[in-house]
C-alpha cells in the first residue's frame, strides 16, 4: 500500500483547518456584531436618557460615531463616541450633550478596554463619570473633575475624549438650531401672509 506524501497530508490538514475557521467566523460574526451594536445603543441611552430614538449624523473623521437624539420630531441632544489612548490601551468614550451645550452623561469602556483593575478601570464607575453630568465644555481635570487616584493617565485620556466628542457635537447642534430657526421663520412668514390675505379680503368687502 502506497504512503500518502507528507506534502499532500499537510495540504489536506491546512484545507480542513481553513474551512473550519471560515465556518467558525461565519457563525460568530453576527452575534459579535449584534452584541457591539447593543452595547453602543445602551451607551447612547445612558448618556442621553431624555431621547426616545437616535439617528446617525455625518461623522467627522476624529470621532467613531455621532447621533442626534430625538423625541418625536424634536432634536433634544446629541451623542458622540471617540476612542482615545489610555494607560493600557484604547478607551472608548461616549458623551451626551443637550442643545444648550451641557453634558448629560458619560460612558467609558469599549471592547478593547484594559485599564488596570482597581485603578484605571474605575473610569467606568459612576463615581467618576457622574462628575461630568451638568458640566459645560470644555472640562478640565482638577476644575470640578477629580482624577482617579493612581490613574492620572486614564483620567486625562477620558477628559480629552470628552472634549473631543463635545467639539464634534457642536457643529451638529448649530446646524440643527439653524434648521429649526429656518422652519420657524418659514412658518411665521406663512402666518403673516395668510393674515395679510384675510385683511385684504376684508378691505375689499368693506369697499
Amino acid at each position: 500500500m502506497k504512503r500518502v506524501p507528507a506534502s499532500i497530508t499537510l495540504m489536506l490538514v491546512s484545507l480542513v483547518a481553513a474551512v473550519l475557521l471560515a465556518l467558525t467566523n461565519s457563525v460568530t460574526r453576527d452575534p459579535i456584531r449584534l452584541a457591539a451594536l447593543s452595547e453602543a445603543n445602551s451607551a447612547r441611552k445612558t448618556v442621553l436618557p431624555l431621547a426616545e430614538e437616535y439617528e446617525p449624523v455625518e461623522t467627522p473623521t476624529e470621532v467613531d460615531s455621532l447621533y442626534e437624539g430625538r423625541v418625536g420630531d424634536q432634536v433634544v441632544g446629541h451623542t458622540a463616541t471617540v476612542t482615545v489612548q489610555g494607560f493600557a490601551g484604547p478607551v472608548e468614550v461616549t458623551v451626551g450633550m443637550d442643545m444648550s451645550g451641557v453634558l448629560t452623561g458619560l460612558s467609558v469602556g469599549g471592547s478593547a478596554f484594559a485599564e488596570t483593575a482597581g485603578l484605571g478601570d474605575l473610569a467606568k464607575s459612576p463615581s467618576f463619570t457622574d462628575q461630568f453630568v451638568g458640566k459645560a465644555v470644555p472640562v478640565t481635570l482638577g476644575d470640578g473633575i477629580d482624577a482617579i487616584s493612581g490613574a492620572t493617565i486614564t483620567s486625562r485620556a477620558v477628559v480629552g475624549g470628552v472634549n473631543m466628542a463635545a467639539q464634534a457635537i457642536r457643529p451638529a447642534v448649530e446646524m440643527t438650531a439653524g434648521t429649526e430657526a429656518d422652519t420657524v421663520s418659514a412658518a411665521s412668514a406663512t402666518v403673516n401672509a395668510e393674515q395679510a390675505g384675510r385683511e385684504e379680503t376684508a378691505g375689499d368687502v368693506l369697499e
